[in-house]
């Protein structure tokens, strides 16, 4: 029995984790948990959430966590199945979520497209070249290394560089 999940953020929607569970069967299994571990080893919750845990209703194979994403966050997520008040196994998956940054690289794309002098600009060019970078270092310290602390202090970098806009103009 594979037990296995993914986990996605969308677009439109950039503050929440969407998890879709992947498992081969859930025959038995009464109960999901799950939860997101920050690299510095405490937990990201949603808004309003007192636990550590967000509870993943049986009856849906798909699960939206909202008011979870404020930022950029490489997380250790792992999800719990019981059978009953047992344990069954548990999966964890670290996971990239980047679209605060993606979507500034896109704004920083157009303002480009519709100045082209930008390109010529130092400040600009190699900021965003070095905002692209980090993101690609994140990716790889996550699908190579399996690295949390690496991709982490990649995306704390790409947030230093888009909370202070002047740096590229």
């Amino acid at each position: 029995m594979a037990y296995t999940f993914t986990s996605t953020q969308n677009y439109g929607n950039i503050d929440a984790a969407v998890l879709v569970d992947t498992s081969t069967s859930l025959a038995g299994i009464t109960g999901r948990l799950v939860y997101f571990r920050l690299a510095d080893g405490t937990y990201l919750k949603p808004t309003g959430t007192t636990t550590n845990y967000v509870v993943w209703p049986i009856a849906s194979n798909t699960l939206t966590v909202e008011d979870l994403l404020d930022k950029d966050y490489a997380l250790d997520i792992s999800v719990v199945w019981f059978t009953g008040s047992t344990i069954t196994t548990t999966t964890t998956v670290l996971t990239p979520f980047t679209a605060y940054t993606e979507l500034f690289l896109r704004q920083l794309t157009q303002y480009q497209a519709a100045n082209p002098k930008l390109l010529s600009n130092s400040n600009f060019f190699s900021n965003k070249a070095k905002l692209r970078t980090l993101v690609n270092d994140c990716e790889q310290a996550v699908s190579f290394l399996n690295d949390q602390t690496a991709a982490q202090y990649c995306l704390d970098s790409c947030k230093e560089l888009t909370d202070n806009t002047s740096t590229f103009f």
